[in-house]
């Protein structure tokens, strides 16, 4: 699909920073790099730092990781230590760290004592989003608040926290249309391309991230769309900001045409309330009640409610769900939807093993192939069963 802001953006995602960044640097802004989607970027954007989502991407060697981390972490969190201690996150002036997972968490523990990141925050999340649990994370968010304050000398406003909520509001509503386009019968951009876009919104300044994005929805809209994909997929699992995985899973004839990972649609929340007397509260209320992921164990009824309902709201014809080896909280959800499925629905669901860093493989293709097949077979056959009646 020629489209230039599509390669623009692209390119701007094949590496662990970007010129935006880099630009940001050299006028003296001070940039806060984070793990976990339950880190609210608006708390950060206020304080006139540039939130940054931490990835590994284009790393190649995990081995000085491996060094302060147990072979038995996910060679995701590996790879990102690896480029913390090799200096290739040097120009991070802060990061914040939470209890995502004992990956993670083992990560927040080799920044602090092996790296010259100056700035350490560590925010504790509950691990079922109730109500009675709710003030413990908002006291969280406060004591980030208080340690960005501190330590860089500024102070977070309320004015200030509800001038970032609509400037991330203006990239919700974008990215959400976004979204729109991919579930069309020819959908107007690949799960690839999509999945490069959302990432870039977490990678980049907001205004220049919208700007761009906005120019893309503008070019897409003579497009006429890709062909018909053979099969519609809907994405979940663990960790994901490689596009050239999910470009491997579409070589076989299928389409992404909607995803609930982290670095895709579901980094997307809905709007939140602009304008407020109490903006901590709407974005601690947004994050911690979002569309949960797997660390969230209590709340898997939801996330396999919410999971249904998208299949079924954007005809898709099978579950891809895709984790990397030793991530313990995708590993059980894995097990809980294949159970749940099978007892309740009975919807096509390939499950995918892989590591960070490998993209394409015979083995991911075969498997793939072999699951559009399985679907056109399914297909053929409940056609031939309708003509019968």
């Amino acid at each position: 699909m020629p489209c230039e802001t599509l390669v623009s953006i692209r390119s701007l995602v094949k590496s662990h920073t970007n010129r935006y960044v880099d630009n940001w640097k050299d006028k003296g802004k001070p940039i806060i790099g984070y793990f976990c989607q339950y880190t609210p970027p608006e708390i950060i954007l206020a304080s006139g730092a540039l939130p940054l989502r931490l990835r590994a991407i284009g790393s190649e060697d995990s081995s000085l990781g491996d060094a302060y981390m147990s072979s038995r972490t996910c060679t995701f969190v590996r790879h990102i230590m690896s480029m913390v201690l090799d200096e290739k996150y040097d120009f991070l002036d802060g990061q914040v760290t939470l209890n995502t997972c004992d990956h993670i968490r083992r990560a927040s523990d080799v920044f602090v004592k092996k790296s010259d990141v100056p700035f350490n925050a560590f925010i504790s999340v509950p691990r079922t989003p109730r109500e009675s649990l709710y003030d413990y994370f908002l006291n969280e968010l406060k004591k980030f608040i208080n340690g960005i304050e501190e330590h860089f000398e500024v102070k977070i406003s309320k004015k200030k926290l509800n001038q970032a909520i609509k400037l991330t509001n203006i990239n919700r509503k974008l990215l959400t249309e976004l979204n729109t386009l991919r579930i069309l019968r020819r959908p107007k951009i690949s799960g690839a391309d999509a999945l490069a876009v959302h990432v870039a919104s977490q990678v980049l300044p907001p205004d220049v991230f919208a700007s761009l994005l906005a120019n893309l929805l503008d070019e897409l809209k003579d497009f006429e769309g890709l062909e018909e994909p053979v099969a519609r997929f809907v994405l979940t699992g663990t960790e994901l900001d490689e596009p050239d995985y999910v470009k491997t899973i579409e070589s076989q004839g299928g389409v992404v045409v909607a995803d609930q990972i982290c670095f895709g649609a579901r980094s997307v929340l809905q709007p939140l309330e602009e304008d407020t007397d109490d903006p901590l509260d709407v974005i601690g209320r947004a994050y911690f009640f979002r569309t949960s992921c797997a660390r969230m164990i209590g709340d898997f009824p939801n996330r396999w409610e919410t999971l249904k309902k998208l299949y079924k709201d954007v005809e898709a014809d099978g579950i891809v769900f895709q984790r990397l080896i030793f991530c313990d909280p995708w590993g059980a959800e894995n097990h809980n939807i294949m159970h749940r499925n099978r007892d309740e629905e009975n919807l096509p669901f390939l499950s995918l093993s892989r590591e960070y860093g490998t993209a394409s493989t015979g083995q991911v293709k075969t498997r793939v192939q072999a699951f559009v097949e399985k679907i056109e077979i399914a297909r053929a056959k409940k056609a031939a069963g309708e003509q019968n009646v």
